[in-house]
Formats: structure tokens, C-alpha cells, sequence
């Protein structure tokens, strides 16, 4: 994986966390808006984190 894709998943991880955090406190999340323009193994990896910060919220 090169560093721009490494990059990425970064910026996704906390994109996740911070919807996570905002559907703890309430505020609507619509998943498939948000990862409307991303790849299949960006939505996939937006998915996966962002169900585990939920659950973790």
C-alpha cells in the first residue's frame, strides 16, 4: 500500500470516528451520502470503522 493510500484510510478512520461521535449524541448519519464518492474498499473500510466507534460510543 503507498503512502497516499495509507493517507486515506487516515482521513476515513476519522471521518468514522466523528460521525460515530455524532450519532452518540443524536444527529442523523446517513452512511450512504457519506460515502457516496468513495471507492468499494473505502466504503468498505468507512463501514467497518465506523460500525466498531459506534459501538464503542
Amino acid at each position: 500500500m503507498n503512502r497516499q493510500d495509507i493517507n486515506a484510510l487516515k482521513n476515513i478512520d476519522f471521518l468514522a470516528r466523528s460521525f460515530a461521535r455524532m450519532h452518540a449524541l443524536n444527529q442523523p448519519v446517513d452512511t450512504d451520502t457519506l460515502t457516496g464518492n468513495m471507492s468499494n474498499e473505502q466504503q468498505a473500510w468507512f463501514r467497518e470503522r465506523y460500525d466498531h466507534d459506534r459501538k464503542q460510543a
